[in-house]
């Protein structure tokens, strides 16, 4: 910022841009140490904003104008004025006068005024590290987690090169710069840097449906069971719109989702019978992270989707590309019989008219003795189709 009079930050999140901001800002002070910041929480009328840089400051021979929330300047509506502020900026001399302005936006701002900052100073647009893949089935992605580990490293010094943490925090939080960094903080001055003390703070927090798919489409008792006692400890539950699922819908909801995936994992292993892909009905096979798109999607899917198309009313025909490879990795997992037995239990259960604890219980011993000890049937490595 010391080398350049006029700065435009954007980003689609507003931490990451605070952090931006207060780095300009300070860099302006530290090579202008008897300067003056002067800063607007809400931008200014544009004509005002140009008399502000047109006019020497009465306290200081430089002065630094921030407008921390520039987004009336870049909106449609707006587009005169932003015009017009555009055309001065290019005119102003800026001599003794910076100015910093910061927009929260999904892409980089553009037209008139973005061009004219570009020109005339630096318009910088901070985006977002890359996701996970669906398919990789990670919290955060390796370029998330290396932005979350400086956040760490800012907010908390002690606690940088502390691999532990900062996976135990990128576990708990996810990518949500803010409340991470938050997080960090306490845990610096709780003197306790563990694991442990970050997910204790972090509370039970929340769970989705989802957890149920992956505890049974990998047999992982384990997974279920965590998933389960973070219910029971207070958790809340949120369903596929991600709404709250409250005690009296917890029946209904958890009977509903777990009748629904075997319903469908059964209907995809009659499909893939009938298109000659029963030997690719293999946990081993369906495991690698890239198989879905090496392998199902390219040669699994259309022969899959064939028989789909031919079949009325079946369980799984409105179901995407990725959302059908879900369902054919959960049949892979396990037998028709089992399903078969499973559904019946389920059936004769009635967890749907439990509510609260005991519809977590009941769902709990169903999907546990499911996933149980696989059965040889579905642990052999079928011959290659």
């Amino acid at each position: 910022m010391s080398s350049t009079q006029i700065l435009l930050l954007a980003s689609p999140d507003d931490f990451l841009l605070e952090l931006a901001r207060q780095d300009a800002v300070a860099a302006w002070r530290q090579a202008h140490p008897a300067g003056e910041v002067v800063a607007f929480d809400e931008a200014p009328p544009a004509a005002r904003l140009v008399q502000e840089l047109a006019s020497p400051s009465l306290f200081a021979a430089e002065r630094l104008l921030v407008v921390v929330d520039a987004r009336p300047y870049f909106g449609a509506s707006r587009r005169a004025a932003a015009d017009a502020l555009a055309e001065s900026l290019e005119k102003l001399p800026l001599a003794d006068v910076g100015l910093v302005m910061s927009v929260v936006t999904k892409t980089a701002p553009d037209g008139s005024l973005a061009d004219a900052i570009a020109r005339r100073g630096e318009a910088r647009f901070i985006g977002l590290p890359e996701a996970p893949k669906p398919w990789e089935e990670a919290r955060v992605s390796p370029k998330q987690r290396q932005v979350l580990a400086s956040l760490v490293a800012r907010a908390a010094p002690g606690l940088e090169g502390n691999h532990e943490v900062v996976d135990a925090l990128c576990e708990a939080y996810g990518f949500r710069p803010r409340e991470l960094a938050k997080a960090a903080e306490r845990l610096a001055l709780s003197g306790e840097a563990d694991a442990a003390t970050v997910r204790a703070q972090a509370g039970a927090g929340e769970r989705q449906l989802r957890e149920i798919e992956d505890a049974l489409q990998h047999r992982d008792g384990g997974r279920f069971a965590r998933f389960a006692g973070a219910i029971a400890a207070g958790a809340v539950l949120t369903d596929w719109r991600g709404d709250a699922v409250g005690p009296d819908r917890l029946g209904p909801i958890l009977a509903g989702t777990v009748g629904r995936l075997l319903r469908q994992a059964l209907a995809v292993r009659s499909h893939a019978a009938r298109a000659g892909l029963a030997a690719e009905l293999d946990p081993k096979r369906c495991a690698g992270k890239d198989w879905y798109p090496r392998a199902f999607k390219p040669r699994l899917l259309p022969r899959l989707a064939k028989d789909i198309e031919s079949t009325p009313d079946s369980p799984v025909a409105d179901m995407t590309p990725w959302q059908l490879h879900r369902a054919f990795r959960l049949a892979a997992a396990y037998g028709e019989p089992e399903l078969v037995a499973a559904l019946a239990c389920l059936a004769e259960s009635r967890i749907e008219r439990a509510r609260g604890p005991a519809a977590l219980a009941a769902v709990s011993a169903l999907v546990l003795a499911l996933i149980g000890r696989p059965a040889a049937s579905s642990r052999r490595t079928a011959p290659a189709a």
